[in-house]
């Protein structure tokens, strides 16, 4: 294999579901009570204190505001948070794991050599079983969903000797160049 075959990448989009999905929520609520809240603010400070009369009508002038604001400026600098797409690069002989965060910025997890890779299996059947005895220092999952069928696993002990456990989706190509290049440790079984 060259250095132009020897390439696989997937992006996927994490599946809302438990403390995502929880977030999620959160983050649209907060788009709809702020306004009520600064506004309702506005009214008890106006009870509060006569000298502020009409204070609670400037309040009633921020809804729109935030309306405006919202699509342009508010959701752009915060619905990223919860807008999360993993990726997982096979590249250059490196397995590479990273988040983007609101289709713009990539944080990477891990940057691992795939030669390093202990042991690359299917996360089911009699393999699940050794990721989740495995005593991992770190975990990191960049997976759409762990109850997914193409979910991978892989692990290997860093020069600090810490042991790290990571989750990926494996599609066929990914697995065929990692096979390449790491044969004795890559089970292959993909439905993708």
């Amino acid at each position: 294999m060259n250095e132009i075959t020897n390439h696989a990448e997937l992006t996927v989009e994490r599946k809302k579901e438990g403390v995502y999905l929880l977030k999620r929520i959160l983050m649209i609520g907060a788009y709809v009570t702020l306004p009520i809240v600064i506004f309702l603010i506005f009214a008890v400070l106006e009870d509060f204190n006569e000298k502020l009369n009409g204070i609670a009508f400037i309040g009633i002038f921020f809804i729109p505001i935030w309306i405006f604001l919202l699509p342009k400026v508010v959701k752009p600098l915060t619905f990223k948070y919860v807008d999360i797409e993993e990726k997982m690069d096979v590249s250059g002989g490196t397995l590479t794991l990273s988040k983007i965060l609101g289709k713009r910025k990539e944080i990477p997890y891990i940057s691992v050599k795939v030669a390093d890779l202990e042991a690359i299996n299917p996360y089911r059947d009699e393999y699940k079983k050794e990721a989740d005895e495995y005593a991992a220092d770190r975990t990191i999952k960049c997976v759409a969903s762990m109850k997914g069928p193409d979910v991978y696993y892989a692990y290997f002990t860093d020069e600090n000797g810490k042991k790290t456990l990571l989750f990926f989706e494996g599609t066929e190509k990914a697995l065929k160049v990692m096979k390449f290049l790491n044969g004795k440790t890559v089970v292959v079984e993909t439905a993708r």
